[in-house]
């Protein structure tokens, strides 16, 4: 690992002047990371769905409080992954434009395109519903109690689209003491949030708790027009209603919503090719034709801020959702659980494929998304020696989805209007394309549209069990049955030819696509307590991410749906503590096996012309270790680390396109690593300042599945820092800064320089700082 020598020698000083200036009796305790070790151990999370001790949990997590986040100036899910270990979370801007869409990696396996006829492979939850679309899952954190990230597939409890693992965000509840509070947040690029929380007991039995922020910050990547990238104008809202019956019988409504009206994902052109393959063939018919144009050299910039992009600046989402969570304890050892949920997304989002005037292609995508659930938990604790869960989850989902890209504009205008058919192409394989009414031009009419509506139900029941076999040793087994039924109805318009490519809808003769499956996914697990500071554990399971359909279909081949993926996961890992409880050490080594990969690829010929596919070709072998490391220095300086290694390959591409067993996973760094140093500093009596220095750092990851040249992300560490202060016992001000060394952050890329002649980079902040003050009434 190539870790930056400025870091280290600023880790290193910050080290000692915090050892050199150490105050015995300085120590925060609002946070999970400023608990002592000893309290730190009776932190309890739902990773498996009950309440549970984190230190005795056999699986791999990773959890986040709120001051966590906040010490951190990690301010959504993409911010916080540079801290969890073999996680990485983009807003897959690469592929769409879409600032709200997540693209969630874990170990390796994860989904980088936000289409909706695909399902992503890591799960996320929040406050135990599911959200089954990549759109609308990035937004800014509101309320937040903490942040659950499990690793490895989640099956049994989790359920489909969870094999490289989920995430579980929980909001605070209502509380029966009455807490009025608010916080503004200013920064560089015009930020101003501001967010204010009330927590109200209404009497003995109701409770209501409402939270409201407004989030503003201009754009850092600058067009020449003058408009602005990567930006954002968010509202958000989350209101609770809770009612107290009994200790027995809890009732909670919940309202969330959610509106942004933010730029497109900041993009500049990285790279560019005047000579590409099409660009040629568009300029060589131009030379031909008086319809068309040759298309002037791209534009592009020393200033890596700076783009020439003209059209599509715009992301739009508008998210409702509903919750109603009863937990009833029905006897002293049987508690029954159940969530439902209603779900409204409405989205529109796009991006300048060539980040210039010159229209070499662009996006534009329009979804809108509905979803039911339910789910059943009843668990027992019937003595210490069984426990189990019982389950029953399902989902009806209604997905309307338009999508348009624009390549080459003018390029089958062009071919129609030349007097003959071309003597070959500057395309890979000479054509007779060319001339008026050549069947063969429409392959190259990209001007196209896709109107996609699909329908998804799924059913699943589970069981999880946990039984000491003896003192020390207790064995997990755990096991989901889901049935799945998926139906797309799809037309592919060529826009310019005029020509309907595919009509599969309910009222067409061929009829809607449809498919079943009916998957079974075990979990066997056994865990050896060898002390109280001590646990060992080994987990062997199976999880699958459904098959789909392809959204992106052009050809009536094209048009068919994929299989399900299914991966096998092995893990040993350890849970312990050491030195009277002021070190804490977690680690897990794993092996992967994931086959029938879901990858998308393309082909053309002379028939069919450039045809978008998605097939199940791929298998992968991945191996690697998660540690987190945890220590109280003193009693006022706190240090948590963690790092990852990760050797994932291809074992077979079956007929997948430019992809061999040599090509890199997408997205999957070899190594992470972050080390966070808190320091409280005793002012006088009544006042405390906590520092809080944080490093991350990301080994070089690929950005495509074909490993191209210019989507390489080379590695890269972060810095940020925080200062907290309290002015008085209800007014606290803390400054931040993120990013602090100011790294040029490329968080995805593509290159599609030898066909289109463009490469671009899809950008993180640079280094900004912030001031925020909040206010307790």
């Amino acid at each position: 690992m190539r870790f930056n020598a400025r870091v280290g020698q600023i880790f290193g000083w910050f080290m000692l002047a915090q050892l050199a200036i150490e105050s015995a009796n300085a120590r925060s305790d609002v946070d999970l990371f400023s608990l002592d070790i000893t309290e730190l151990l009776n932190v309890t999370i739902e990773a498996r769905k009950v309440e549970e001790n984190l230190q005795n949990t056999p699986i791999s997590v990773s959890v986040m409080s709120g001051e966590f986040l906040e010490q951190r100036a990690l301010d959504n899910l993409v911010d916080a992954a540079d801290f969890i270990p073999n996680i990485t979370i983009t807003t897959v801007g690469e592929n769409s434009g879409c600032t709200h869409c997540a693209g969630i990696t874990i170990r390796g396996v994860g989904q980088v395109d936000p289409i909706p006829t695909t399902d992503p492979s890591v799960g996320l939850y929040i406050d135990g519903v599911y959200h089954a679309r990549s759109a609308g899952s990035i937004i800014n954190f509101l309320d937040i109690d903490r942040v659950e990230v499990l690793r490895g597939p989640q099956g049994t409890l989790y359920g489909k689209n969870s094999i490289g693992g989920a995430i579980n965000v929980l909001t605070n509840k209502v509380s029966d003491k009455q807490d009025i509070s608010t916080n503004v947040t200013m920064g560089e690029y015009n930020r101003l949030d501001t967010s204010l929380l009330i927590n109200l007991p209404l009497n003995n039995k109701w409770a209501t708790r409402i939270a409201v922020a407004k989030f503003t910050e201009d754009g850092f990547v600058k067009r020449v027009n003058g408009e602005l990238e990567g930006g954002q104008d968010e509202l958000g809202l989350l209101a609770k209603l809770r009612y107290k019956h009994s200790s027995k019988l809890n009732i909670e409504l919940s309202i969330d919503r959610q509106l942004q009206h933010n730029g497109t994902a900041a993009s500049v052109l990285s790279k560019k090719n005047d000579d590409a393959s099409l660009i040629s063939l568009f300029n060589s018919i131009a030379n031909d034709t008086s319809a068309i144009n040759t298309l002037p050299p791209l534009q592009i910039f020393d200033d890596p801020f700076l783009s020439a992009a003209t059209t599509e600046n715009e992301n739009r989402l508008n998210q409702t959702g509903y919750r109603s969570t009863i937990e009833w304890g029905v006897t002293d050892k049987l508690h029954l659980k159940t969530i439902a949920s209603y779900r409204s997304l409405d989205a529109t989002y796009g991006r300048d494929f060539d980040n210039n005037p010159v229209n070499i292609g662009f996006t534009h995508d329009e979804q809108t998304q509905r979803q039911r659930t339910l789910e059943f938990n009843l668990s027992s604790n019937q003595n210490d020696d069984f426990k189990w869960l019982l389950g029953l989850f399902t989902i009806d989902e209604r997905i309307s989805y338009d999508f348009r890209f624009v390549f080459l504009e003018g390029l089958f205008l062009g071919l129609e209007t030349l007097p003959a058919p071309m003597d070959g192409s500057s395309l890979s394989s000479p054509t007779s394309i060319g001339g008026p009414n050549n069947p063969l031009n429409i392959g190259l009419d990209l001007d196209n549209t896709f109107n996609n509506k699909v329908d998804n139900q799924s059913l699943a029941l589970f069981a999880h069990t946990n039984y000491r076999l003896a003192p020390k040793w207790t064995l997990t087994t755990g096991g989901r049955l889901t049935w799945e039924n998926k139906k797309q109805q799809v037309v592919t318009h060529l826009n310019v030819a005029n020509i309907i490519a595919i009509n599969r809808t309910d009222q067409s003769p061929e009829g809607a696509i449809e498919k079943s499956w009916r998957v079974f996914s075990p979990l066997l697990g056994i865990q050896y307590n060898q002390s109280v500071d001590s646990m060992i554990f080994f987990n062997a399971s199976r999880g699958f991410k459904s098959g789909g359909f392809n959204g992106v279909a052009n050809t009536a081949v094209s048009a068919r749906p994929f299989e399900p993926e299914y991966l096998t996961s092995f893990e040993l890992g350890m849970r312990s503590q050491w030195f009277d409880n002021q070190l804490r050490i977690n680690s897990t080594a794993f092996l992967i096996k994931h086959k029938d990969m879901q990858l998308r690829g393309g082909e053309s010929d002379e028939n069919s012309g450039v045809e978008i596919f998605i097939d199940n070709v791929g298998n992968t072998s991945t191996k690697g270790m998660e540690l987190e490391v945890e220590a109280q220095i003193s009693a006022s300086i706190n240090v948590t680390a963690s790092m990852s290694y990760t050797d994932a390959k291809f074992t077979d591409v079956g007929t997948a396109t430019e992809v061999t067993t040599d090509s890199k996973l997408i997205k999957t760094p070899r190594w992470t690593a972050a080390i966070s140093i808190k320091k409280d500093w005793q002012l006088n009596k009544d006042k405390l300042l906590t520092t809080r220095l944080s490093w991350a750092y990301r080994d070089e990851v690929y950005n495509d599945v074909f490993n191209n040249v210019h989507a390489k992300q080379t590695s890269i560490s972060l810095l940020n820092f925080y200062l907290q202060y309290p002015i008085s016992k209800q007014l606290n001000v803390s400054a931040f800064v993120s990013n602090l060394t100011n790294e040029y952050h490329v968080i995805g890329a593509n290159d599609f320089t030898s066909a289109f002649g463009v490469a671009e980079y899809y950008l993180a902040p640079p280094r900004q700082a912030g001031l925020s003050l909040s206010y307790q009434f």
